[in-house]
């Protein structure tokens, strides 16, 4: 296996589109990294730069310790898993799992044991002899993995693999996926708009925004500690509750959004005095907004307010309630056992210790670890 490096690397279409800026990323050997963000970000430019499939308009790409920028694809010792399968229908599992080592000269009785051995890593031994419109879309994916797996490459590259999966087999697969990298040992760069996806399978996250990398961290330093406001409100599900207001003084620091007002607690005086009655950004993970029934333990810091609720959500374990904050509509995770009702106010404990601030201009994080 190989690190990847990627250094200040673009991706120009035409003058006018730049689909990749000044990237750069350090992906090590053995590492799971996961590059996420919404469609059209560059991710799956970006990977397909890595793969050779788009030329590198400008900057360094190594993989190890070869400069690949001029080495075609077949000669960078990758295996790709792309969105569609793109399984061989005139072929059997076997044969589309051994299509690549045939086309090495591989001995027969090597390719065999490989296919074998890999069929057996991922469970569809018994589907060899079947070719691809006789098995289910999790079945093809396998055999699209299994495919990628015998050619024992330096580098995985997965293209939003599980797109095409039901709600149900997208959480067994990545699952799987995850064992795979585990067993395997493998350098693997997976591309995904889930950032579910992303959380639960990337030793790194890669945030991406316009080209542009927006954040690269651990899933949980990701989501204590976001950079910026566009990383807040892309990682966590259901997203952060951000709201725009001001900072002002009152026998203490108070967030206010004109309709919402949030006493802030002491430790974050000094942090935000500089934004006194300055636009910020006020941010808060639903799971930090609780009935005040609940909020056991946190009343020193908490703050209540009292909201319309416009939507429930049963969730089995919880419940996820819409309510109205004037111009800014909110969700908080509450307890299962709640008797909230649509169009009734529901008094609402907000942990203002958990509270992430933004600079309006910059939309930067404004840093409150004390």
């Amino acid at each position: 296996m190989a690190s990847v490096a990627l250094n200040n690397v673009y991706k120009y279409f035409d003058k006018n589109t730049v689909a990749v800026k000044d990237l750069s990323i350090d992906i090590k050997d053995k590492e799971l990294v996961v590059l996420v963000g919404p469609s059209g970000c560059g991710k799956s430019t970006t990977l397909r730069m890595i793969a050779g499939l788009e030329d590198i308009s400008k900057g360094e790409l190594y993989i190890g310790d070869l400069l690949v920028n001029d080495v075609p694809p077949k000669n960078r010792d990758i295996a790709m898993v792309f969105q569609n399968y793109a399984l061989y229908p005139h072929m059997t599992v076997f044969e589309n799992m051994a299509f690549g080592l045939k086309l090495r000269k591989h001995p027969k009785a090597e390719i065999k044991q490989s296919v074998e051995k890999a069929a057996d890593i991922l469970g569809i031994k018994d589907l060899l002899s079947r070719k691809p419109k006789a098995l289910s879309g999790g079945q093809r994916q396998r055999v699209a993995l299994g495919r990628a797996i015998v050619r024992n490459p330096q580098v995985f590259l997965f293209d939003e693999p599980l797109s095409n999966l039901d709600a149900k087999l997208r959480v067994q697969m990545r699952t799987e996926i995850s064992k795979l990298h585990s067993s395997l040992e493998a350098t693997m760069i997976y591309v995904t708009h889930d950032q579910v996806e992303a959380m639960t399978m990337g030793d790194r996250i890669v945030v991406m925004k316009d080209g542009v990398v927006q954040q690269i961290d651990t899933p949980l330093s990701l989501y204590n500690f976001p950079q910026n406001r566009f990383v807040a409100g892309f990682i966590g599900s259901p997203a952060m509750n951000i709201l725009d207001g001001k900072i002002i003084k009152d026998n203490g620091l108070w967030f206010d959004d004109g309709n919402l007002k949030l006493k802030l607690p002491r430790k974050y005086e000094e942090k935000l005095a500089g934004y006194m009655d300055e636009e910020v950004s006020f941010g808060i993970r639903p799971e930090d907004i609780y009935e005040a029934g609940f909020a056991h333990g946190l009343e020193e810091t908490t703050v209540e307010a009292s909201l319309t609720v416009e939507v429930v959500e049963p969730m089995g374990n919880e419940i996820f309630l819409y309510v109205s904050a004037g111009k800014h509509p909110m969700v908080a995770r509450i307890d299962a056992h709640s008797q909230a009702a649509i169009g009734q106010k529901a008094n609402l404990a907000f942990n203002m210790a958990k509270a992430h601030f933004f600079d309006a201009a910059t939309e930067e994080a404004i840093q409150l670890k004390v």
